[in-house]
């Protein structure tokens, strides 16, 4: 017979290894896109660097203020109140249509404030004309986020890793045909990434749409036999979850996006370097943040259950095994990182430099595990106003300003802003996993 510990690692990982493969194929849709652009250049892969960037924070941010459904649908899902899920996921749906609307805006409007904070240049030219284009995809992307939440809430790990495996499919094929003009069509670089993301938001979005509406288990959440309006009572409650998640959220990629900016005046090797670790340490990332998801969905089902010590515990083997991932990558990064190097890049000067930040990358991975874990059981717990404010701390207030004086002051260049990347992912995770253990010790006295 499993003891407790063993038989939560197995629960977790039966959740958590199909949402890591959901998170690696949005990865993977950024790797090939630096892959293809450097291939193309070192400018145009410097260029998708920094559309890329500021595209990635927004999309977490459309991703965060839609994350209210793992919670409170979950909850349901756990408590057998199936009637609940479509209503909550429709409220959900509007508030990203307020959120899509921001981001859209944000990104048709680039021309205009990208030079404000991008030195004017080809690189600037090649970022604002991705985000752009990108702006023809966001209401796709939307509607796949919303759809693919869903099944996540409702524990359907399989329909997700499929939908996420389909997107990745589609961006990489049409990345081939776009950026090298195959099939007749125009060779178009880095601006090709943008494409192959808007038709892949979009063919996905309708495919995972349609596949729902024929399954069975679906038509008792009623997502596409009713409509239902804005319920404010329940947008405001979803909001309460979803805003401090979003900035959150957001805060930690923008804080990543701001060193890609940041890099800049430091050169395109220095750019193109700093995008091959940051796609690459982003990749690793997504092993934890799959491992974080399933603990968030499985201490608010838990919670639906009214098994509060159960979720607690849920909460602490979570991090646990992303300590135990961790522990692997670190080995695999620190020997294969020339190897990784020359697979993004076949620049010499960019292999070189990605070769040597990815030993500083290493060392925050323990850092990362532990905080990334620790929020998902927060998350879990619908703790997420105190977590915002610990991570904008770490971040903003600790790591970018002594990143930035490393970078410049100390003149260490992107490696400064790399050692910025470490105490504040450090400074994260000690807030992160204090509050746990505090929610932990409240709930089970309770």
């Amino acid at each position: 017979m499993k003891n407790p510990t063993q038989h939560e690692v197995i629960t977790i990982a039966r959740m958590g290894v199909p949402l890591i493969i959901c998170h690696i194929a949005i990865i993977g849709m950024g790797a090939t896109d630096t892959i293809f652009s450097g291939l193309v250049s070192t400018q145009d892969l410097a260029g998708l660097a920094i559309g890329a960037a500021i595209w990635g924070a927004l999309a977490v941010f459309v991703m965060g203020m839609c994350g209210a459904t793992a919670t409170i649908a979950a909850q349901y899902h756990g408590g057998g109140r199936y009637s609940r899920i479509g209503f909550q996921v429709h409220q959900t749906a509007w508030i990203g249509v307020a959120a899509i609307i921001l981001v859209c805006l944000a990104l048709v409007t680039s021309q205009l404030w990208l030079p404000a904070i991008q030195p004017p240049g080809p690189i600037t030219d090649i970022a604002w004309r991705y985000l752009t284009i990108l702006s023809l995809g966001s209401v796709g992307f939307l509607i796949f986020v919303v759809l693919v939440n869903a099944c996540e809430a409702v524990g359907d790990m399989a329909m997700a890793m499929a939908a996420y495996g389909l997107l990745f499919i589609l961006n990489a094929l049409f990345d081939y045909l776009f950026v090298f003009g195959k099939l007749g069509l125009p060779a178009m670089g880095a601006k090709g990434c943008a494409w192959a993301s808007v038709v892949a938001y979009w063919v996905a979005a309708i495919g995972v749409a349609l596949v729902l509406q024929g399954k069975a288990q679906y038509r008792r959440y009623h997502l596409f036999t009713k409509a239902w309006r804005p319920h404010w009572p329940t947008i405001k409650k979803h909001i309460a979850i979803s805003v401090p998640l979003a900035i959150g959220s957001g805060g930690e990629v923008f804080f990543f996006t701001s060193v890609a900016l940041m890099v800049s005046p430091f050169g395109q090797v220095a750019v193109a370097g700093h995008q091959v670790v940051i796609n690459y340490s982003s990749l690793v990332y997504m092993i934890p943040l799959g491992f974080s998801v399933a603990v968030c969905i499985r201490c608010a089902q838990l919670r639906g259950a009214k098994q509060f010590q159960a979720a607690t515990f849920s909460a602490f083997t979570g991090v646990k095994v992303a300590l135990a991932v961790a522990v692997t990558t670190i080995a695999i990064t620190v020997l294969a990182r020339t190897l990784i190097a020359k697979v993004y890049s076949p620049d010499p000067a960019v292999q070189q430099l990605a070769s040597q930040l990815l030993l500083v990358c290493v060392v925050y991975q323990l850092f990362d595990a532990v905080q990334v874990s620790s929020w998902g059981g927060l998350r879990g717990f619908g703790d997420t106003k105190i977590p915002m404010f610990m991570q904008l701390t770490a971040y903003w207030l600790c790591g970018f300003p002594l990143g930035y004086a490393l970078a410049n002051y100390a003149e260490l260049g992107v490696f400064g802003f790399w050692w910025g990347i470490v105490v504040g992912l450090m400074i994260a995770a000690v807030l992160l996993h204090t509050r746990l253990h505090w929610l932990a010790k409240r709930t089970c006295s309770n």
